[in-house]
């Protein structure tokens, strides 16, 4: 079973936050889609004939599609690939985009997974982030949502933020709770290179938020979850059981994914691909078959980076039969020992097979998981 993502490159504002490839001019939207469809076809050996389980849009905002563009998209998909009994279909959108007429459009597609961009419910923080939509937007969204009988949909929350007090991020916990998802994604705010947040930030326009309070927010979010009944199965990510994203655990898990659009990526068990991020040049070079992408094999040590990487954000943790199997005692040697002092501190835990890393070791996972290289200095 494999997973196809689709990455619609279209915002109708820019968040200050978001590096993700974008445009806010939609004057391209009606060229773009008809490239992403030819790409679906052209790239459907990619998978190496797997039936898919997952279709995730993503990007951007794919909630600006039109219920007819979404039709066409699905048309597509269906003509090339075999999808399985049960998929799980995902569209990222925006409060503001999912009315009930919209919201009943995606029900009729098939649609059966949504995951919301709230983000914050005070209006202070939506303003700093730069969001389209302030609180009451998102209250009426999510009650409409519920009202017409989504059952599977994630929120996603944005924490550490500048003038976030872990009291107004505990009101945003309660609120969300409050709607009774089944999936809460939760993200620290980072600063990334070229971003206005980032510009913001060298220029001393606000004060950065220290780094107890937040830990002191994702700790909050970690405990209130919990309690709550959600599983914390990957590093930002918590779920009801039952309702852990498939598509995501798919990349996590290394299965095999297609990405499609610009700045899209692909990996195939053996290769992994990414497309250019350049609107017109991506639609162009689609359209006239040229090579629109970029294409590496991993080597042996490669491949273990990246299992570590996806591996150590969840739940699951590394299984160390699984590196002996397919990386060599070297590999599983190396790994324990890289692993001493994580296990001594409590950071990670050893259960059987398994490296897991512990809720303190999830908040500095980049770092712990970057120790295990190999070749380290």
């Amino acid at each position: 079973m494999a997973g196809l993502y689709i990455h619609i490159p279209f915002c109708r504002e820019a968040c200050h936050y978001c590096d993700f490839h974008f445009s806010i001019s939609m004057r391209q939207l009606n060229s773009m889609m008809n490239a992403i469809e030819k790409e679906i076809a052209m790239r459907k050996d990619f998978l190496q004939g797997e039936v898919l389980d997952t279709i995730y849009l993503g990007g951007g905002t794919p909630s600006v599609l039109s219920a007819s563009q979404l039709k066409s998209l699905f048309r597509v998909i269906k003509d090339h690939y075999e999808i399985g009994k049960d998929p799980e279909i995902t569209l990222e959108g925006n409060p503001e985009d999912l009315v009930p007429q919209y919201i009943e459009n995606l029900i009729k597609l098939g649609i059966n997974r949504l995951s919301i961009g709230i983000q914050s419910f005070h209006e202070d923080d939506l303003k700093f982030m730069n969001r389209r939509h302030g609180k009451k937007q998102s209250h009426y969204c999510l009650k409409i949502v519920r009202k017409a009988g989504f059952k599977n949909l994630n929120v996603d929350l944005i924490y550490g933020l500048p003038g976030l007090t872990t009291i107004k991020w505990e009101e945003n916990l309660d609120i969300a709770s409050g709607y009774s998802p089944v999936h809460i994604s939760a993200y620290h705010l980072s600063y990334e290179k070229g971003t206005v947040m980032d510009y913001r930030r060298m220029k001393s326009s606000f004060k950065i938020q220290d780094e107890l309070t937040s830990q002191d927010q994702y700790e909050l979010l970690v405990d209130k979850l919990h309690h709550n009944g959600y599983l914390h199965y990957e590093i930002s990510n918590f779920a009801l059981p039952g309702y852990i994203s498939r598509h995501n655990s798919a990349y996590w898990n290394g299965k095999k994914y297609l990405g499609v659009g610009p700045s899209a990526h692909s990996f195939n068990g053996e290769i992994r691909s990414w497309n250019i991020a350049k609107n017109t040049s991506y639609i162009n070079f689609v359209h006239k078959g040229s090579v629109y992408y970029e294409m590496e094999k991993l080597d042996h040590t490669s491949r273990f980076h990246d299992y570590l990487m996806t591996s150590l954000r969840t739940m699951w943790g590394a299984d160390l039969a699984f590196i002996l199997r397919e990386f060599g005692q070297m590999y599983k040697a190396h790994c324990l020992q890289m692993a001493k002092p994580y296990l001594q501190s409590g950071r990670m835990e050893k259960n059987g097979d398994k490296l897991i890393l512990s809720e303190d070791g999830m908040f500095i996972a980049d770092h712990i998981i970057a120790k295990l290289f190999m070749n380290q200095d």
